[in-house]
């Protein structure tokens, strides 16, 4: 791989280091695949599970895929574009974000209510 020469190319280059930090096989080719096709398109992404990375292009089309190893399963999906990197933890649930910002929306006006009460 050459030496990144724009800002764009160091940030691309760090997003293929992030997916390598998952993932025990990615080798040289494998990365430099993802920082090519990345580069070619700002509508290209790459996701991957814990099994298999997809390179998609600009009409959602899976273009190539390849088997990987995950380093750890602390994670259950990666997606990679050029406006983000999201890493979705294992751990994440939106049900658990939902309820829990339910409770204390309710803890809030209970208070709110007591306070009213009070006075």
């Amino acid at each position: 791989m050459n030496k990144p020469k724009t800002y764009n190319e160091i940030v691309r280059m760090k997003k293929c280091y992030i997916l390598s930090q998952y993932f025990s096989n990615i080798t040289e080719n494998v990365f430099n695949d993802v920082y090519d096709f990345l580069g070619k398109s700002q509508d290209n992404t790459v996701v991957a599970n814990k099994d298999v990375l997809y390179f998609i292009d600009s009409k959602n089309q899976v273009v190539k895929s390849l088997s990987v190893t995950p380093k750890n399963l602390s994670f259950d999906s990666i997606k990679i574009s050029d406006r983000e990197t999201k890493i979705v933890s294992k751990y994440e649930s939106s049900i658990d974000r939902r309820s829990s910002s339910g409770s204390s929306t309710n803890n809030n006006n209970n208070n709110n209510n007591n306070n009213n009460n009070n006075r």
